[in-house]
């Protein structure tokens, strides 16, 4: 009688017989995933991030996004015009404006715009990068870009940063081709998007400058002297026609810097530069992990291409010299676009972390490169990054914004025709307006600021902003308005949560002793009875309001 022999083969352990055909199972499944199987891969990828990019889309506005829908609000032909008061170029708002009158103007409508631009980078980084780089490298690219936690973030925000980024996303991918033989609708696109960019956001003005830089960088790799002016000549042609269309909005842009400005802001230190670029991947650790990686993977390409690296995922020599062309360009274009913004300004102060948009094409793009091709270790490091930004919808970030939600839900029913809201904190009114709007409040109800009333809520006049609210004493502008009104009605002061947040610029740091002033000043006042605070109890994350009444 035989038996079995069960004793197991050499290198497989005992109890696993078929773990050699799993693992080949799974490699074949993986192979299948980045090769024939990529554009499902992409679409899977896409979902995650339309899971990601709308858990959160209900989150109240904060200041700006008020403002946004203010904008919007106005009728079309006039939001450019409009714009002179605020500091911003129209495209964006022109969109909104389509965009809400399509589908309304609830916080979700107005934020979904947003979240169209921030999902349809995932397929953008996907078709502009596989051509040029590889579907291996294409694909880690969009990974990122379906998990980054910056378009997570501004694409459920009422603002154009999700727009930049995409934006940043097509100009870093068409450079990659720009210069190919016959890619003449590539530069032409190129044009199209760069002026679309620089009137969608001022910050533009340096991603336009970074891809300037990056032709000249290309230029230099050209190996005779017939291929640099031929790349200079193309580079030159295309950012001189995004140039020409751009060239009626500089007077514009020049009185908004002049009048409008950003007084809110510091000048930005070193430190405050390397931890903007870091914001795009928040928090903190990511960012060093992938700065680490990406040093990692650089050298590994570098080595590569000279043949003097190779092993277990590593790109061949000829494939290398290609990746490290195409990185050393975005690279360029990344490190002089930051560059340009900072030094800007530190002439004219206008600096925000939600500005990096510019950087997500390059950012984006080298982090395919770098984290793909490289060896295991990054690659490695490549999936637990998107496994860690995969599971985060960055909703404490997003609720936990400086709103009037809670103040609005206490105080709208309160509210009646004739009553008096005093925002004094001035850029707050058109998202307060807006709250107290969509809550019902009755017509006929007055609003104001610390510069004193206001007639159209939609938009705040930023022109020599600093200097107005410098000229509006407290006590002068608020007894004007008290006597304005009718015994027995209601004054709702609205002031900001000083006690959070960075209250140091020039702008805020006066808001917040006008914030002092003006609550003391009408707690003071014998012809006001103070009825209470709002909410009376609960969160205030960025304002609370102060009822009074005024006595008869």
């Amino acid at each position: 009688m035989s038996t079995t022999d069960t004793t197991p083969a050499p290198g497989r352990p005992a109890g696993l017989p078929g773990a050699a055909p799993a693992v080949t199972g799974l490699r074949r499944s993986a192979a299948w995933f980045v090769g024939r199987g990529a554009p499902f891969t992409v679409l899977l990828l896409l979902l995650w991030s339309a899971y990601l990019r709308t858990r959160n889309i209900d989150a109240p506005f904060w200041i700006d996004e008020g403002i946004s829908v203010g904008v919007a609000h106005f009728p079309f032909a006039d939001i450019p015009a409009a714009l002179r008061l605020d500091g911003n170029p129209p495209v964006y708002y022109l969109l909104l404006h389509g965009w809400l009158r399509l589908f309304g103007d609830s916080v979700a409508a107005a934020h979904s715009l947003s979240t169209v631009f921030a999902l349809a980078a995932v397929p953008g980084v996907f078709l502009l990068a596989r051509r040029p780089l590889g579907t291996g490298v294409a694909l880690g690219a969009t990974a990122l870009a379906a998990t980054l936690p910056y378009l997570t973030y501004f694409g459920q925000e009422t603002r154009m940063y999700s727009m930049v980024a995409f934006l940043s996303v097509v100009v870093a991918g068409l450079h990659l081709r720009l210069f190919d033989v016959g890619a003449r609708r590539v530069q032409v696109a190129l044009a199209a998007v760069l002026i679309v960019l620089l009137y969608t956001h001022t910050w533009g003005v340096f991603l336009v400058g970074g891809s300037v830089l990056a032709v000249g960088a290309r230029a230099l790799m050209q190996p005779d002297r017939a291929g640099r002016l031929r790349v200079v000549k193309i580079g030159f042609v295309v950012h001189l026609a995004a140039a020409v269309a751009w060239a009626p909005w500089i007077p514009i842009l020049a009185k908004q810097a002049s009048e409008t400005g950003a007084p809110w802001s510091l000048k930005p230190t070193f430190t405050m530069l390397l931890e903007a670029v870091g914001s795009v991947v928040q928090p903190q650790i990511p960012a060093v992990v992938i700065l680490c990686s990406a040093v990692f993977g650089a050298t590994v390409i570098a080595g590569s291409a000279k043949g003097r690296v190779a092993g277990p995922n590593i790109a061949p020599q000829a494939e290398a010299r290609v990746l490290r062309q195409h990185a050393l360009v975005l690279v360029v274009m990344l490190v002089s676009t930051m560059l340009f913004a900072w030094f800007a300004s530190l002439v004219s102060p206008a600096w925000a972390n939600r500005y990096m948009g510019v950087a997500v094409g390059p950012v984006v793009l080298l982090g395919g490169i770098l984290l793909t091709r490289t060896g295991r270790a990054p690659l490695v490091v490549l999936l637990l990054l998107v496994a860690l930004w995969g599971t985060s919808t960055q909703g404490a970030r997003l609720r936990d914004k400086a709103t009037p939600e809670a103040m609005v839900k206490a105080t709208a029913p309160e509210l009646r025709r004739g009553d008096l809201v005093v925002s004094v904190h001035p850029e707050q009114l058109p998202v307060i307006a807006y709250g107290l709007d969509h809550r019902g409040v009755a017509d006929g109800v007055r609003y104001a600021t610390a510069l004193g009333r206001q007639q159209d809520v939609r938009i705040f006049d930023w022109r020599r902003g600093l200097d107005r609210m410098k000229a509006a004493e407290p006590w002068v502008v608020a007894d004007r308005l008290i006597r304005a009104q009718r015994p027995g009605s209601s004054i709702l002061l609205v002031l900001p949560v000083i006690s959070r947040g960075n209250w140091s610029g020039p702008w805020t740091k006066l808001v917040a002793d006008n914030t002092k002033a003006w609550r003391a000043l009408l707690q003071a006042d014998p012809r006001l009875r103070m009825v209470g605070r709002r909410p009376v109890i609960g969160p205030a994350q960025g304002v609370f309001g102060v009822l009074f009444e005024v006595r008869p």
